[in-house]
C-alpha cells in the first residue's frame, strides 16, 4: 500500500515537472495581435530606451516620458 502511494506521487511529480518544461516552450509574449503582448514589447521597449539615455547622459524628460536632449522634438 505505501509503495503505491509513493509511485503515484512521483508519477504525479513527473507528471507536474513535464507539463512545465512544455509550458516554458509555448510563444508567450510574442504574438502582435493581444494588447498585454504589446504592451510587453512597448515596456521593453522603453527600458531599453531609457538605459541607453542614461548610459549617454541625456536628460529624463517629465513632458514625453524617455531620455533625449534638449533641442530633440517629444515623442507621445
Amino acid at each position: 500500500m505505501i509503495a503505491d502511494a509513493q509511485s503515484v506521487i512521483s508519477i504525479l511529480g513527473l507528471t507536474m515537472l513535464g507539463t512545465a518544461g512544455l509550458l516554458a516552450l509555448l510563444p508567450v509574449g510574442t504574438c502582435s495581435q493581444c494588447s498585454h503582448c504589446r504592451l510587453e514589447k512597448l515596456a521593453r521597449q522603453r527600458d531599453r530606451e531609457l538605459e541607453a539615455g542614461r548610459s549617454y547622459g541625456a536628460a529624463f524628460c517629465a513632458v514625453c516620458g524617455r531620455h533625449h536632449r534638449a533641442d530633440e522634438e517629444h515623442r507621445f
